[in-house]
């Protein structure tokens, strides 16, 4: 299975898709990398634990409910139990929070389940919002220290009405129809929209009507002749890592 190396290229809806279509298990990680908008923090690292497909872990640095707050928003938690909490997990530093409350008998191990589901439900929601980052997948990577298990979340939580990269190119698609023509003396829109996939066929070395089998043979040739682990010095990996990316643009372009 071949990931995109940039999310702009795809979408996080549409990774999750297929990693959860192959049942894969593993450690999906996204590097925020710089954005025209600035919307994201370059070097930001957000990480997702996946079993057999489904999310059953997220860490991220970005802003979510605190555990104490979802159990105040959901009842579960009266305000003498919220005022004790940072007590007791000072006192048993290095436990888990849900832990410590379930084994004080301050909040029912029900309530602490569910307000964690919760939780994790919004630190993935948060990820959506990402515009641009690297993407890397550890297949059957041990659960790292700080990610604890909690899910698996259902496909609906992670999957069902989030925005993919077909939708995109549904509208461009929309767009280019509605306009047969630009203005007196420009080339026809529809030349125009072709631009894209004409660089990409380049950047890959294809003629025009090459066809998919092509696209992907050309594909897994030069992305193991460009892979950065490959680059014998530094400077070569900083090439080779410009030069896979923009290889792994093209080739999800073409096939998507």
């Amino acid at each position: 299975m071949q990931l995109p190396s940039r999310l702009s290229t795809s979408t996080l809806g549409d990774l999750l898709g297929a990693l959860h279509r192959e049942k894969t298990t593993g450690l999906l990680e996204l590097c925020e990398l710089r954005t025209p908008s600035g919307s994201t923090v370059p070097g930001r690292q957000h990480r997702i634990q996946l079993f057999s497909g489904l999310v059953t872990a997220v860490e991220t640095p970005l802003r979510v409910p605190r555990l104490g707050e979802i159990l105040a928003k959901e009842g579960s938690a009266p305000e003498p139990s919220i005022q004790r909490l940072a007590a007791l997990v000072a006192a048993h530093r290095g436990r888990r929070t849900g832990e410590v409350l379930v084994a004080a008998g301050l909040i029912p191990a029900t309530a602490v389940d569910r307000a964690l589901r919760i939780q994790l439900r919004a630190r993935l929601e948060a990820l959506f919002s990402i515009e641009e980052a690297t993407i890397c997948f550890h297949t059957a990577r041990p659960l790292a220290g700080s990610l604890r298990q909690t899910g698996p979340l259902p496909p609906s939580d992670f999957l069902h009405g989030r925005p993919r990269a077909r939708d995109r190119q549904r509208r461009a698609g929309s767009s280019a129809r509605a306009a047969h023509s630009g203005p007196a003396g420009a080339p026809p829109r529809a030349a125009r929209a072709d631009e894209p996939r004409r660089r990409a066929l380049d950047v890959m070395g294809l003629r025009e009507g090459a066809t998919e089998a092509e696209i992907r043979r050309a594909f897994r040739r030069l992305a193991a002749s460009l892979h950065p682990d490959r680059a014998a010095h530094a400077g070569d990996s900083a090439q080779r890592t410009a030069r896979f990316a923009e290889l792994s643009a093209a080739y999800h372009l073409l096939v998507a």
